[in-house]
C-alpha cells in the first residue's frame, strides 16, 4: 500500500471488554490519520457500545454464535466487509476466524500479531508487547509505521443520548431520582470461577443501602440473570417509600443503556468482567473483584479511580480468562473474600469521589 490508508477495519469479536480495550488502537490510529475512515466490525451487543463513538454507519456487526454461524456466515460477512472496499485490516482479536474473514473479504493490507494463530494471512505481522492488553492492542497500529506508545491513552466510551433518555424513564419507573447516589453491581461473569459468591454481594448492598447510596443496581447480560437474581434474594433490602432500594435490570437493558447507567454511576462493583471495563472507560470509580485472574496478566481495568480487590494465594492465577470449575475445587479465591474488604474499598471510592466533587 503506498500513501496513506483511506478506509480500515478493525476486527474484534470477542467480548464487550475486548472492545473497550481496543479503542485506544482506534484513537491511535485516528490521530495519525485524520482523514481515513474507521470501521469496526464486532458483535451485536457491542455494536451498540461503540456506535456512539464512531457513528453508526462505521460499524458492521457479526452474530457468530446466530444468523452469521458457521462457514456460511463467514461467506455472507465477507461480501458485505468487501462491498465496503477497505485497503486496510487490523485483526484485533488472535483468532483463525478472524484471519480468514479477513483474507476472503479481499483486503489488499491485513495486519495481525506474530503470535497469532492465523499469522500466515497477515502480510504485516506485530510483536506483542506492552504491560496490559489495551497498550498491546494499541501496539497494532505499528502495522502501519503508527508509534502508539509515545502517549499513555486509556478506554473511553460516549453515552449513547437516547439510550439515557431510555434509562431516565427506566429509573423514574422504580421510584429512582435522577440524581440518586446509585451503586452499580455487576454479579456476572462469563467464567463461573470468576463470579463471587451472590450471598456475598448481597450481604454488600445490604451494607452498603440505603447509606451511603440510595439505591443498587444490579446489571449485566441475559446470561448473568442467575447470578442477579441469587444477588437479590441474598440481600434483605426492602422497598421503602415507595423507592426500591435494591432494583434488578439484569438482562432487561441494552448494551447503550447499560453503559448510560455505568455512566450514571456513583460507584461501580464487578467481578473480572465486561462492566469493569465500561466502568473505566467512563471515569467512574470502580471496585474490580479478581479471583483466578490477577492484575498482572494485563486485563485489569485500568483509570486512576480504578482499584482490584482479591486475596493473595499460591495457586492465584490458575488461568488467564477464568474456568467452569476451580482446579483445585475450592475456590478459595471468591468464597474467602471477606465482605468487609470489598465494603472497605467501595466507601474509600466513594469517600474519593465525594473529595473530587467538592474539589471541582
Amino acid at each position: 500500500m503506498t500513501g496513506a490508508p483511506r478506509r480500515i477495519l478493525l476486527a474484534q469479536t470477542s467480548f464487550l471488554g475486548d472492545v473497550v480495550l481496543a479503542v485506544p488502537l482506534h484513537d491511535a490510529l485516528a490521530r495519525a490519520f485524520p482523514t481515513a475512515e474507521i470501521h469496526w466490525l464486532v458483535r451485536p451487543p457491542a455494536a451498540e457500545l461503540i456506535a456512539p463513538l464512531v457513528g453508526r454507519e462505521r460499524i458492521l456487526s457479526l452474530d457468530k454464535y446466530g444468523k452469521d454461524a458457521g462457514f456460511g456466515g463467514l461467506i455472507a460477512i465477507s461480501r458485505r466487509l468487501r462491498a465496503r472496499q477497505f485497503d486496510v485490516g487490523i485483526a484485533v482479536q488472535r483468532s483463525m476466524r478472524t484471519a480468514l474473514l479477513l483474507t476472503l473479504a479481499g483486503i489488499a493490507l491485513r495486519i495481525g500479531f506474530e503470535d497469532a494463530p492465523g499469522w500466515l494471512f497477515y502480510h504485516r505481522r506485530v510483536k506483542r508487547r506492552g504491560e496490559g492488553a489495551s497498550e498491546r492492542l494499541r501496539g497494532l497500529a505499528a502495522g502501519l509505521g503508527v508509534e502508539s506508545f509515545a502517549t499513555e491513552a486509556r478506554p473511553r466510551l460516549v453515552v449513547d443520548r437516547e439510550a439515557d433518555g431510555r434509562l431516565a424513564s427506566i429509573l423514574t419507573g422504580h421510584g429512582i431520582a435522577a440524581e440518586a447516589s446509585l451503586l452499580v453491581v455487576a454479579p456476572g461473569a462469563a467464567w463461573a470461577t470468576k463470579r463471587w459468591p451472590a450471598a456475598s454481594f448481597g450481604a454488600l448492598v445490604d451494607a452498603l443501602v440505603p447509606a451511603p447510596f440510595a439505591a443498587a443496581i444490579l446489571v449485566g447480560a441475559a446470561a448473568d440473570r442467575e447470578a442477579c437474581r441469587a444477588t437479590l434474594q441474598a440481600s434483605e433490602a426492602v422497598t421503602t417509600a415507595g423507592a426500591a432500594r435494591v432494583v434488578d435490570l439484569c438482562g432487561r437493558t441494552d448494551t447503550a443503556e447499560l453503559a448510560a447507567l455505568v455512566a450514571r454511576a456513583a460507584v461501580v462493583v464487578a467481578n473480572d468482567s465486561a462492566v469493569g471495563h465500561i466502568a473505566a472507560a467512563f471515569g467512574r470509580p470502580l471496585v474490580s473483584i479478581f479471583g483466578p485472574t490477577v492484575p498482572a496478566q494485563g486485563f485489569t481495568p485500568g483509570g486512576p479511580q480504578s482499584s482490584v480487590v482479591g486475596l493473595e494465594l499460591a495457586c492465584r492465577p490458575c488461568s488467564r480468562h477464568g474456568s467452569a470449575r476451580c482446579p483445585i475445587g475450592t475456590h478459595a479465591c471468591m468464597v474467602d473474600l471477606e465482605v468487609s474488604r470489598v465494603r472497605e474499598a467501595v466507601l474509600l471510592a466513594e469517600k474519593s469521589r465525594r473529595a473530587g466533587q467538592a474539589s471541582a
